[in-house]
């Protein structure tokens, strides 16, 4: 039996003043068999590409078109094999949190229903019926469904990028199962909610809800914040950090500057001075100078005070949704929602983030109820007769 020939990450090294990457390659012998034979490539001069790290995209790049030349190759490819050879590196350029939930969602979710199927042979029922084993073994949300079928339509997009896959994506007319249940409804915090919560909390955890509730960052962009990000009239939002991984904002139009209000420069002011009035740093840590636990931090402390005074803890997208429809509903128009919530689509804003009446519709419906007063006031009264 012959020997299949791995995914290759390459063995990068420097050799006469240029970048090399090494790798094996299979080859046929004159009386017919193979072997698996030692290759090198140059990538790059180094004097182009000084330093490791600045070659490794041109590594990357490589191993991808030596990877799936090979296994292209193979009409009997099965989704599992292309998933794991070509996808898994495809996604690595990812944020990190994007990578581990597409895992997961392999891992928990596909590879046992459909990772066994020929790449070449899928089609739209195996979707299907793979949607409608997940939602019979699970609980999963209509959204979730949703976002596992995306997912695999990824995989398929891709696939057929990288020429392992012809035709239409079997995904994309797969049907969610009509009787999984709807996503349970998003709260979002009121200002007087808000400010009930602020009331009775510690300055630094104060100062986090406050940036949170005022200015609308990300749980993430909060970690992230360092102190040369503030402007006093405005947060800079440069990063956003999960885990210990630290990314470049969501998209170019999460990197745009926040306005500062004055409630919040004054809490900020009071915490900043409260730790030695710092000039560079993470802004919210433990003392260590690393990005704080906000999860731990909410529930160690925020939660048991939103519950102490009957609020409720909801997330920290409870509060960037809270800022969402506080704005909407004093009137601001949802572009300017848009923009301060930073999302690159104004959908996303309107129908996922504003939990309020469009102020249009409650002017409308005031003035109704005004019109029933005065119809009220001078309408001849009825007796009822029995």
């Amino acid at each position: 039996m012959t020997k299949t020939v791995r995914y290759q990450e390459g063995y990068l090294f420097k050799h006469h003043g240029s970048w090399f990457v090494r790798y094996r390659e299979r080859v046929q012998l004159e009386d017919g068999s193979t072997k698996l034979c030692q290759r090198a490539k140059r990538l790059a001069v180094v004097e182009d590409y000084p330093t490791r790290s600045q070659v490794k995209t041109l590594l990357t790049e490589f191993t991808q078109r030596l990877n799936a030349g090979r296994q292209f190759a193979n009409p009997a490819m099965t989704l599992q094999e292309f998933f794991e050879g070509t996808y898994l590196p495809y996604i690595q350029e990812k944020r990190a949190s994007t990578r581990k939930g597409y895992e997961e969602i392999w891992r928990n979710h596909m590879e046992d229903r459909v990772g066994h199927i020929r790449l070449r042979e899928f089609r739209t029922v195996h979707a299907s019926k793979m949607l409608k084993a997940i939602a019979g073994d699970t609980d999963l949300s209509k959204t979730t469904l949703q976002h596992i079928k995306s997912v695999l339509s990824g995989v398929f997009t891709h696939a057929k990028n990288e020429g392992a896959f012809d035709g239409v994506n079997p995904v994309q007319d797969a049907h969610i199962p009509s009787n999984v249940r709807e996503p349970r409804e998003t709260y979002a915090y009121n200002l007087a909610q808000i400010r009930r919560i602020l009331e009775f909390l510690p300055l630094l955890p104060k100062a986090v809800v406050a940036t949170a509730s005022y200015a609308g960052l990300r749980e993430g962009e909060l970690r992230g914040l360092e102190w040369p990000d503030y402007a006093g009239d405005a947060l800079n939002v440069c990063r956003s950090v999960w885990k210990s991984v630290v990314n470049k904002p969501k998209t170019p139009a999460s990197a745009k500057p926040v306005p500062v209000i004055r409630q919040l420069a004054e809490i900020l002011g009071a915490y900043r001075d409260s730790i030695g009035k710092p000039s560079h740093g993470v802004m919210f840590h433990t003392g260590d100078g690393q990005p704080m636990d906000l999860d731990k931090l909410a529930q160690r402390v925020i939660r048991p005070v939103a519950e102490a005074v009957g609020v409720g803890w909801y997330g920290w997208h409870g509060f960037r949704r809270g800022i969402a429809s506080n704005l909407y509903e004093l009137g601001a128009d949802e572009k300017v929602v848009q923009r301060i919530l930073r999302h690159a689509k104004a959908h996303v804003t309107k129908e996922r983030y504003i939990k309020a009446f469009d102020p249009a519709v409650v002017a409308a419906m005031k003035k109704l109820e005004a019109t029933l007063d005065v119809l009220g006031q001078s309408a001849p009264i009825v007796h009822q007769m029995n």
